[in-house]
């Protein structure tokens, strides 16, 4: 079978012959199946190259519309079972139809060919495409060129460091598949290729890192891309029924990470402020239909400063340290109702960083607003009589509004109310149902009923939503804030004081404020997922050192912008530098860096030094050919002598004594190296230098 295949081989196109000519089969080959290693170079060039795109499209598998990957698959497929059947291509005005229909599919279903959703099933599609036209190595390179745009693509979707080792063997396998096919004789061995890529990426590391991180950068993120509308996310919801936060709470995910840089706050203190929830239809709390007038903060004890760090969640949302004091002005703003949101009306879209710092003891001096009050007193009519009922009764016994929330939490605390992950289900009077049936729930149930409560009594309130605690990672020195962290809490507003924060949950369960949910949960015998990963000494510290190295990824990599290019000029003692100055530094730095490399390939690849006897040699032949008998490049030692001993007998008894010495030192069984004989050598110098021609 190899025999056959080495027979038919020169019959099949050559790498070489780039653009002449379509792939037309011999009648021998058609109908003929290879197998292994008996594969003709065309087929296995095709199917590195559509390996090659496979493992460039796979990280778009989450977000790319399955009949994409579909269409992409069988004209891949197609293709092979063209080259293994030796089948005829397809017709030009047919391919052409294919390719036009697919363009009208991908325009049809994401109703646009810009953005990063279409443009990248754009692209694999027109790879699939062109796959069905693939005669000649150019064909095969553009598919290879089209793979590394679809790989490099997948970072605008997702920069973890977990995605990094796949990018960077993908790419190394795209650039073994280009040096593979362009073999213009037998094909290279795999393992050669391997090796020499794997060398190419080492010397042009250097070359990367210094383009990384002098090369000028625009303000903002390079990865600043808004996902399609309608993607799915992860996080609070501008809306809370009983249950909401809940389902929220089983997930491990990454939400934030906070990094103070002086001491950290106590643990019942680190309320993280998202969405405030004002509307209430009787189950569901929403944010108000229209603004509030602003009011002003006093603060009444320390501040906090810190690097504010969100994992991208397509809100505006930030979720600062309750309540935000001071910000970045062109990058935040604050609402009336002390909620920390982006500018621009942009969304987090790709991890972000902020500088914020905030005081967890405060007073709003300003009088309530009438808007406020109007809507943070407000109750459905005919809903949850029973709860209102309640209020009023408690209201009218403790005699002002503080007593009367000590009364509710006292109610919470020493009642019998059960904090648990999975309450049973609420009838339409959510509150009533809760209060005076289940008496179970998760954070959201105590907050909504302790509002409502509230503002049956007469007392302004709303529902905040947000995060509270955090894990200290000590190896990176940042508060994890996750998902299981969602919390709820109330806010109610207290003449002088202002808005006084409630947190209902501490009443049933304190360990929730002090040591986290897990602690909380700790004696119904309820867990959260992934709980076996933190309760392990050595998995635990595998997790912290895991996300350790992802911080520094995000912080030195992802996020490396101007201000931490300008951090690192200031290093380096550059202040002030502009375009044009990092334009020039980077163009003699390159030019260095060339210069260097030039230096150590020239070094690298210098000419061999000349053996002694070599140069004593040489030196005969220029000292003959100046007198007209020059040493053709054929000739060997013995004949060139004989042919000038023909011309010039006279110097027969020194060349043929050269003659001797040479090839004995050369040829000879004592030919030259560590035991060369210096006498001989010498002998044949001194013959030489007396030359006399």
């Amino acid at each position: 079978m190899a025999e056959e295949a080495r027979a038919i081989a020169p019959s099949l196109p050559s790498p070489g012959d780039r653009g002449r000519g379509a792939h037309v089969p011999s009648p021998a080959l058609r109908g003929r199946v290879w197998v292994g290693a008996d594969w003709p170079p065309t087929l296995q060039r095709l199917v590195w190259v559509i390996a090659g795109l496979t493992l460039a499209v796979v990280p778009h598998v989450a977000h790319i519309k399955i009949w994409i990957l579909v269409l992409a698959s069988a004209a891949a497929g197609l293709r092979v079972a063209m080259e293994v059947k030796q089948w005829k291509m397809l017709a030009r005005w047919l391919r052409s139809l294919l390719a036009f229909v697919a363009l009208l599919a991908v325009l049809l279903d994401y109703r646009t060919l810009n953005g990063v959703d279409a443009g990248t099933a754009l692209l694999i599609v027109m790879a699939g495409m062109k796959l069905l036209e693939t005669k000649t190595v150019r064909d095969l390179t553009v598919i290879v060129f089209l793979s590394y745009f679809a790989l490099f693509a997948a970072f605008l979707y997702n920069q973890s460091l977990l995605r990094l080792p796949y990018m960077i063997v993908t790419a190394w396998l795209l650039t073994v598949t280009l040096m593979r096919i362009h073999q213009t004789t037998t094909s290279m061995p795999v393992r050669e290729a391997i090796g020499i890529t794997a060398r190419m990426f080492a010397q042009s590391l250097p070359l990367a890192v210094l383009l990384f991180l002098l090369f000028p950068r625009l303000p903002g993120q390079f990865w600043s891309v808004v996902p399609a509308r309608g993607a799915a996310t992860t996080g609070l919801s501008d809306e809370m029924s009983p249950g909401d936060v809940s389902e929220l709470s089983v997930s491990s995910a990454l939400a934030f990470r906070a990094k103070f840089l002086g001491l950290l706050p106590p643990a019942r203190e680190r309320y993280w402020r998202g969405p405030v929830l004002h509307d209430f239809d009787g189950r569901t709390w929403r944010q108000p239909r229209s603004p509030f007038m602003p009011q002003a903060v006093t603060v009444a004890g320390a501040t906090y400063e810190y690097d504010l760090m969100l994992e991208p969640h397509q809100r505006r949302w930030i979720f600062a340290l309750d309540v935000p004091t001071t910000w970045p002005k062109r990058l935040a703003t604050r609402t009336a109702d002390l909620q920390l949101l982006s500018g621009f009306d942009r969304p987090i879209s790709t991890l972000t960083s902020f500088h914020l710092e905030s005081a967890t003891t405060y007073t709003v001096s300003e009088p309530l607003p009438n808007l406020m009050r109007l809507v943070d007193t407000r109750l459905p009519r005919d809903r949850n009589a029973r709860s209102i009922a309640l209020a009023r009764e408690m209201r009218e016994r403790a005699g002002s509004d503080e007593a009367f929330i000590a009364a509710v939490l006292a109610k919470f605390r020493d009642e019998e109310y059960f904090y648990t992950l999975e309450p049973p289900r609420l009838q339409l009077d959510s509150i009533d149902d809760f209060l005076f049936n289940t008496r179970r729930g998760f954070c959201e149930h105590f907050a909504s009923a302790f509002t409502v409560l509230a503002r049956a009594a007469g007392i302004p309130s709303r529902v905040v939503t947000g995060y509270q605690g955090g894990e200290l990672n000590p190896l990176s020195g940042y508060l994890l804030i996750r998902q299981s962290d969602a919390h709820a809490w109330s806010e109610v507003w207290l003449g002088e004081r202002g808005w006084v924060r409630i947190d209902p949950t501490a009443a049933v369960a304190p360990e929730r404020i002090e040591k986290g949910i897990e602690a909380a949960l700790a004696d119904s015998g309820e867990s959260l997922p992934g709980s076996f990963l933190r309760q392990s000494a050595l998995l635990s510290q595998l997790r912290l050192t895991w996300d350790a190295a992802n911080t520094f990824w995000n912080n030195q990599v992802v996020a490396f912008g101007e201000a931490q290019q300008r951090w690192l000029l200031e290093q380096l003692n550059i202040g002030d530098a502009d375009w044009e100055q990092l334009g020039i530094g980077l163009v003699l730095t390159l030019v260095a860096f060339f210069a260097l490399l030039s230096a150590y390939l020239t070094w690298r690849f210098r000419p061999r030094a000349k053996d002694p006897l070599a140069q004593i040699y040489e030196q005969m032949c220029r000292k003959l050919a100046r007198h007209g008998m020059p040493r053709a490049p054929h000739e060997g030692p013995t004949d060139y002598v004989t042919r000038v001993l023909q011309t010039k007998p006279e110097l027969a008894q020194q060349l043929v004594e050269a003659r001797k010495i040479y090839v004995a030192l050369r040829y000879g069984p004592r030919s030259w190296g560590p035991q060369l004989n210096r006498s001989e050598l010498s002998r044949l110098k001194f013959i030489v230098n007396q030359l006399k021609v």
